[in-house]
């Protein structure tokens, strides 16, 4: 019993709740006295956590006078509860892709101030999807061209459609990639090749991230995170604006590039 307790918990019920029903469980059918002495409930609290139960799908009221009430399955109630979180959060998820367009519609009619001084921002932001969307964010926008210093190319199945439209668009994109020793590298390097990216192999420093139309450099780091138990890889990205440092990045890709066979 203590374990079904336990996961009633673990399902958001309160401890009266948790009383009320396991009370329940053990008498079959019980009336609110009944259910306040022996699961140690006030009585003013069991009426009104009873009909919570029954909201959540755990008990069935009588409409007799004195009213009675009675436990349905934990297994069947624990289906009805996730049955109704479920539908829940669906509703609430909808409400919120419904208020994407009415914040859209705000934001569009925010009259932007021109800053006349030139800020040099570094942003950063961390965990692979973030990652992710901020490079994709940031390729969109690219005009003339995304210089690349790339591992294994494992990025490329989020990024491969802002490769392609890129290129379709004469963005040039020119990357730098180690050897490849496995068959999925070998796998990533030809259908960038044929995406139309201009490739050069041999690239050895651990450096990695884009430059992106001399704007924005875009450096990822990835080391694991220790403190979990299965060693888990943490991701971690920085975006600079400031020229200075994105010429000196530009400079390292292009002795690079000059340096390594196609």
């Amino acid at each position: 019993m203590e374990k079904v307790e336990n996961l009633l918990r673990e399902f958001g019920l309160t401890e009266y709740e948790v009383r009320a029903f396991i009370t329940l469980l053990k008498l079959k059918i019980a009336t609110a006295e009944q259910i306040s002495k022996i699961g140690n409930i006030p009585l003013p609290r069991v009426y009104d956590t009873l009909s919570e139960l029954k909201k959540k799908g755990f008990v069935l009221i009588s409409r007799t006078r004195p009213k009675k009430f009675k436990p349905i399955s934990p297994e069947k109630a624990l289906k009805n509860l996730i049955d109704i979180k479920r539908k829940n959060f669906e509703e609430k998820t909808k409400n919120l892709e419904d208020s994407i367009k009415s914040i859209k519609d705000v934001i569009s009619e925010i009259e932007p101030v021109e800053n006349v001084e030139k800020s040099w921002n570094i942003w950063s932001t961390e965990n692979r999807y973030n990652v992710q969307t901020v490079f994709n964010e940031i390729e969109k926008k690219a005009k003339k061209d995304i210089l690349i210093f790339a591992g294994d190319m494992s990025w490329l199945p989020e990024r491969e459609s802002n490769i392609r439209n890129a290129i379709k668009s004469g963005v040039k994109v020119k990357i730098l990639m180690k050897e490849p020793g496995s068959k999925e590298i070998i796998k990533n390097l030809n259908k960038i090749k044929k995406l139309g990216a201009e490739v050069k192999l041999g690239y050895k420093s651990s450096l990695r991230g884009e430059i992106i139309d001399d704007e924005n450099a875009l450096i990822a780091f990835k080391s694991m995170n220790t403190k979990e138990k299965n060693y888990t890889s943490k991701y971690e990205l920085t975006v600079f604006e400031n020229p200075v440092m994105i010429e000196v990045l530009k400079e390292n890709f292009n002795f690079w590039w000059n340096k390594l066979k196609v």
